[in-house]
């Protein structure tokens, strides 16, 4: 019984549940985003994050025609800081990354904004 008990634990160890861990979320995907507080133009839109070359890279869309690649994309445990130039200012984003869920704020000249986005799930 004491094997069974110590080979238990040992499993459960390993996978993280004891300590409370969670797995890394994968950021990669498309994120529908939300910033009301913005100018209309750029308060709803696309956040399209891939991994190339081991590193992570994104781009904001905001339709067909208007899109634009982020800088200096960043995952560090479970937050993404980025910046992009809008109209010649450059807005810094930093936010928590959930299973299914970016919260955060957008910085730029002009003040901070909320921003929330969701995972856009893949049509099946």
């Amino acid at each position: 019984m004491l094997k069974v008990f110590v080979a238990a634990f040992a499993i459960i160890l390993s996978s993280g549940i004891a300590f409370g861990e969670e797995k890394k979320v994968d950021p990669v995907g498309t994120w529908h985003f939300n910033a009301p507080d913005a100018p209309y133009e750029y308060s709803t839109g696309d956040l399209v994050i891939k991994k190339v070359d081991g590193k992570y890279k994104a781009e904001i869309v905001y339709s067909e025609y208007y899109k634009m690649e982020t800088q200096d994309f960043k995952v560090t445990g479970d937050m993404i800081t980025f910046k992009a130039y809008v109209e010649g200012d450059v807005v810094y984003f930093k936010g928590k990354l959930e299973k299914d869920k970016i919260t955060g704020k957008v910085s730029y000249s002009e003040g901070t904004l909320d921003l929330t986005a969701e995972r856009v799930k893949k049509k099946k």
